[in-house]
């Protein structure tokens, strides 16, 4: 082996005289996750917050609807009431009126 290439050799981190150690890579793993492992947790983790968020936000929603759902009924309520009086005291409909010669 030329100088040139024991040099590229050393300078890559590799030696032809000695095999890599697998225990010295899987050590190296055991100790901290990998990048993409660690990128996979941090994004279960801002998946878990965003679906916290959408469940806070649906909630919200649907405590709104449900307001307006009341005062929809209630003001529907008013108005059957108000038609049902003004036909008992003899108040013809407007519909009914047109109909008239």
């Amino acid at each position: 082996m030329s100088q040139s290439q024991q040099f590229r050799d050393n300078r890559d981190g590799s030696d032809s005289t000695s095999p890599p150690d697998p225990h010295q890579q899987e050590t190296h793993h055991s100790h901290s996750p990998s990048p993409s492992a660690a990128t996979t947790q941090s994004e279960m983790i801002q998946a878990f917050r965003d679906l916290a968020r959408g469940e806070q936000q649906a909630a919200a929603i649907e405590a709104n609807l449900a307001s307006i759902e009341s005062k929809l009924d209630a003001l529907l309520a008013s108005v059957e009431a108000g038609a049902g009086a003004a036909k008992a005291d003899g108040i013809e409909d407007d519909s009914k009126k047109e109909q008239l010669p």
